[in-house]
């Protein structure tokens, strides 16, 4: 007899599955807290009811993946979802256009359009009142772009960010076999001549991707290209310096997690100066002065010394991770309700 299958390995989820725009393909995923009902009968429940039943859970941590990814995009999704319950936060996994093979067509734009539809309907529909974000990989230049260009009344719902493998496609490519000036050429050719649409040839990358994207992704100040090691530190502070901004103004805290094995990091680059290098454009003028209390950085550091880049190589890299994360959650409900009480005085 046939062997059975292995169990979900990222780990079996329970909650509910909604769709959060008039599109019927981006839906969403929502973990429920383990005491709370999710089993409720259809026979008894009208479509008018449906509200009553959704999480009360005012807190939404919205968890995105990198090229490629869907809903349980890495393998600390369980562990994650265990601490943001254990911390009063929900889990939500949304699909987007991009997900799967839909970011060669798509961009960063796009992405950030619905997931301030994704927000907007958790505010109306889902009782949510406050936002956090884990991006992984490519989610990460989502985050850092959402930041900047969603929505301003959404955003500054957004009280934590945790960016886990913020590394540049630009430079991952050229730890691939071929000459990608060659497809660059073309790519950059196609958009000259307004047809950025077009497919690039088989040949160019691994997933079908129009030239426009291929771009976005792999030329030099490319609407991805956030977190390149050869970008200066005026050219890196132009692309993340809203994030200390936005900081000082909202009391947004981001943690920039960066693995010191991440395969898809030349070994050329030095992770402990680019994490740092990355975390100071964050901050930019919110750097912590000496002898003013006041001050404190919106960016923090932590580099994950044996861990790859979705941190499957070991249950302690995940935990790490996790934990650190739980810590600017739990302290960004504190200061939240700091907030609370001098605005009621």
């Amino acid at each position: 007899m046939k062997s059975p299958p292995p169990l979900s390995p990222y780990g079996v989820f329970t909650g509910q599955l909604f769709q959060y725009s008039s599109s019927p393909s981006l839906i969403a995923f929502e973990s429920s807290p383990p005491s709370l009902p999710t089993q409720p009968q259809p026979s008894t429940i009208s479509q008018s009811s449906l509200p009553a039943l959704q999480s009360n859970c005012s807190n939404k941590c919205i968890l995105l993946g990198g090229l490629s990814d869907g809903p349980i995009p890495t393998p600390y999704t369980k562990l994650l979802e265990a601490k943001c319950h254990y911390l009063g936060w929900s889990l939500v996994q949304p699909i987007l256009s991009s997900s799967y093979l839909g970011f060669g067509h798509g961009s960063l734009s796009r992405d950030t359009e619905e997931l301030n539809s994704l927000m907007e309907y958790l505010v109306c529909h889902h009782s949510a009142s406050s936002f956090a974000f884990v991006g992984h990989s490519t989610g990460c230049q989502n985050s850092i772009h959402l930041l900047k260009y969603g929505r301003r009344d959404l955003i500054e719902r957004v009280k934590a960010v945790a960016l886990q493998a913020p590394v540049s496609d630009r430079e991952s490519l050229t730890l691939t076999p071929g000459d990608s000036s060659v497809h660059l050429s073309h790519a950059k050719s196609l958009h000259a001549e307004g047809t950025g649409d077009e497919m690039m040839p088989r040949s160019a990358f691994w997933a079908p991707i129009t030239a426009s994207r291929y771009l976005s992704l792999f030329d030099v100040n490319g609407d991805d290209d956030f977190f390149s090691s050869d970008l200066t530190d005026d050219e890196l502070q132009d692309r993340l310096g809203h994030v200390g901004n936005l900081g000082r103004e909202t009391g947004l805290h981001v943690m920039v997690a960066f693995s010191k094995r991440d395969e898809y990091v030349p070994e050329s680059v030095d992770k402990v100066i680019l994490l740092g290098r990355l975390v100071t454009a964050m901050n930019g003028s919110a750097d912590v002065e000496e002898g003013n209390s006041d001050a404190s950085p919106v960016a923090c550091g932590l580099m994950l010394e044996k861990a790859n880049h979705n941190l499957s190589n070991d249950e302690r890299d995940k935990e790490l991770f996790v934990e650190s994360f739980g810590k600017l959650l739990a302290m960004s409900a504190v200061q939240s309700k700091a907030s609370d009480v001098e605005t009621k005085i």
